[in-house]
């Protein structure tokens, strides 16, 4: 086996390492989700929608 030979397995080799590791790294990688800050017009919304008793809105 001359120089070239063993070059050419030695890279061969670790193509074939990185692609499996690829692969592995996508199927098992999962991104981190940020919370997502809630604006003032969603906390707020459906708020004033509820009747409560004594405001006066019900008579």
């Amino acid at each position: 086996m001359n120089s070239d030979e063993l070059l050419g397995t030695v890279l061969g080799i670790f193509i074939v390492i990185v692609v499996v590791a690829v692969i592995l790294a996508g199927l098992f990688y999962r991104p981190k989700r940020h919370k997502k800050l809630r604006s003032r017009s969603t906390f707020t919304h459906g708020i004033d929608d509820a009747f409560v008793d004594g405001d006066g809105r019900g008579d």
